[in-house]
């Protein structure tokens, strides 16, 4: 089962999968969110998988994995990127809101770092979790750190790649449009037709739905 939560103010989704009251936690960007789900269901989390570096997809790391007491698992510059505000953004982060919503956020956001990852790799790396097989494969190019993770080889989380509707964005801070062209754009064009994909924003829906809507999530 795969439960989703949304963080209020960055529209920042996070991922929860169960496995027989067990649970892997996708950026905890919404920390309320997630432990209100947890708490209904009675999971036990295990583990905390992180697709990038970037404040909102971590903006509750902290908290959840100290909570739970699990290991976090993250590539080698995600987890440096998440220790270093410059990196992670949140040095930025309401510049960033009001480009986005051209609102003035009227809370100050908090700059924050992270402690590093428990579980370090550099570009790719599997696990085995309760029956379900996980591959990671760094895609630089959004950001230094950014993965995409593969789960049963069904589907794919993708953070803030293959957003349904939206370009890539290679412009912010770390972030290449050379790496994106030669190292991510080709895996994500290859992720086969008709794949689940779980995006760090917006909604889910199953490669090739963008074609069909006339919405394209790649450079021409």
């Amino acid at each position: 089962m795969i439960y989703q939560a949304t963080s209020s103010g960055s529209e920042t989704n996070c991922y929860l999968l169960e496995e027989e009251g067990y649970a892997i936690i996708i950026d905890p960007g919404a920390g309320k969110e997630i432990s209100e789900i947890i708490k209904e269901h009675d999971m036990k989390p295990e583990y905390i998988f992180l697709t990038h570096e970037h404040f909102d997809h971590i903006w509750d790391l902290e908290e959840i994995r100290d909570m739970y007491d699990i290991p976090v698992v993250a590539c080698r510059l995600c987890s440096d990127g998440v220790q270093d505000k410059g990196s992670n953004l949140s040095s930025i982060a309401d510049l960033l809101s009001y480009f986005k919503t051209g609102v003035v956020p009227e809370t100050k956001s908090k700059v924050f770092t992270c402690r590093g990852a428990d579980i370090v790799f550099d570009d790719t790396f599997s696990l085995e979790w309760r029956g379900h097989s996980f591959d990671f494969q760094r895609l630089p190019g959004h950001s230094p750190g950014s993965v995409i993770i593969t789960m049963d080889d069904s589907l794919v989380f993708t953070g803030d790649y293959l957003i349904y509707g939206e370009e890539e964005i290679t412009r912010l801070k770390g972030g290449s449009t050379e790496d994106y062209n030669s190292i991510a754009r080709p895996v994500l064009e290859a992720i086969p037709q008709g794949r689940k994909i779980y995006p760090g924003h917006g909604i889910v829906y199953r490669k090739g739905m963008e074609q069909e809507h006339g919405l394209g999530n790649l450079h021409e």
